[in-house]
Parts: C-alpha cells; sequence; structure tokens
C-alpha cells in the first residue's frame, strides 16, 4: 500500500514538548529519528528532512520554549546538544503549535497572499488578457 501524504496527527512542536515531558531532555538527531518513527507507525510519510527538524528546533530555542542543558562530543566528533523544555514554557500551547508564527509574527501565520491582503490591503493582481 503506498503512503499517501496528508496532515499528521500531531503537530511535530507538540510532539516535541510531549517527548521532552516524557523523556526530560534529548538531542535533536535522536528527536527526529524518534518522531520520523512515530510518522511511520502511524502511516504518515515521508518524514520531514532533517534540516528542517532541525531548523524547527531552533525557532523553539529562538522562542524560548526549550533551552540546552548539555553538550557532549557526539560519535562523529561533532558537538550534541540536549535540550528540555524552558521552566513554565510547557503550558503555553499556542506558541507549540505555531512556533513560526510565535517568532516571525502574523505575515507567516497567515501566508503571504493573504497577509497582503488583510494587512497591507493590496488588493490581489489581475492577470492581464492576451490578445
Amino acid at each position: 500500500m503506498p503512503k499517501t501524504r496528508r496532515a499528521p496527527i500531531i503537530g511535530t512542536g507538540v510532539w516535541i514538548r510531549n517527548h521532552l515531558l516524557t523523556v526530560g531532555a534529548d538531542y535533536t538527531y535522536n528527536m527526529w529519528k524518534r518522531f520520523s518513527e512515530f510518522l511511520e507507525s502511524q502511516g504518515v510519510g515521508p518524514p520531514p528532512k532533517y534540516q528542517s527538524f532541525a531548523h524547527y528546533v531552533w525557532v523553539l530555542k529562538e522562542i524560548g520554549l526549550i533551552r540546552p542543558v548539555e553538550r557532549e562530543r557526539g560519535i562523529s566528533g561533532f558537538p550534541r546538544t540536549y535540550y528540555t523544555i524552558a521552566p513554565g514554557r510547557e503550558v503555553d500551547l499556542e506558541a507549540w503549535k505555531n512556533p513560526q508564527a510565535k517568532k516571525y509574527g502574523e505575515k507567516v501565520k497567515l501566508g503571504r497572499r493573504r497577509y497582503r491582503r488583510r494587512i497591507l490591503k493590496i488588493p490581489p493582481k489581475t492577470k492581464a488578457k492576451s490578445l
């Protein structure tokens, strides 16, 4: 049976929150592997690329939902940073659901076209008729 692309059962940010509440602290690569396995078990695929997941973790760190707690040298020689939930931030569910909107504001939340129409009040472009 071929996999179909559909929305995950649970959002990435909420999954990371639940995972960190369960395990305490974890590093990005391990979280990505566990999240990919979770999506696989739910029949959702393909999983996100590691780089996009790592960027998601970076956004969570930038807005203060997670914080680094430990750094160690990984097997390949690259540093491995363990993250945990920042104190008191586990209850901010709206930020966990859409951290990009929290970081970048209304423009990301609405999308480019809706932002231009609703916020900037720019009318949609009309297509020129060909002769």
